[in-house]
């Protein structure tokens, strides 16, 4: 029993310990991620791109994946932690010759969530 607790505080502290080297910190204990609904300007292709890019600029210790469409031309970003750890999500459709979207992040900044928002979808 003592083996698991030491290995559920390790796996914490490095969860925290990253997350606070990519520039922010874990979600409140007990709160849901937070998600932002918002309106991009490319179409969703190149909009889920453009939202990888920033979040990989963001910090050095952020991977993004993008998914390509499915069926309906919906694309979804995956951010994570370079250990795995979930960062963000991007989830666009299209609508007209742009993208509408919702976006959830796992983790706060200590420039609060707006300002991360804005940086993740610059040029978007």
């Amino acid at each position: 029993m003592r083996a698991e607790k030491m290995t559920g505080v390790s796996l914490r502290s490095t969860l925290v310990l990253t997350l606070a080297l990519a520039g922010c910190g874990p979600a409140r204990e007990g709160a849901l991620p937070d998600t932002v609904r918002h309106s991009f300007e490319l179409p969703p292709q190149r909009a889920a791109a453009c939202f990888a890019r920033n979040a990989e600029a963001h910090s050095s210790a952020l991977i993004a994946e993008v998914r390509p469409p499915d069926a309906r031309g919906h694309v979804e970003v995956i951010v994570r932690v370079k250990n795995g750890v979930p960062y963000a999500t991007a989830d666009l459709r299209p609508v007209g010759q742009r993208a509408e979207g919702t976006i959830t992040l796992m983790a706060i900044s200590s420039a609060g969530t707006d300002a991360l928002v804005r940086s993740l979808v610059d040029g978007c």
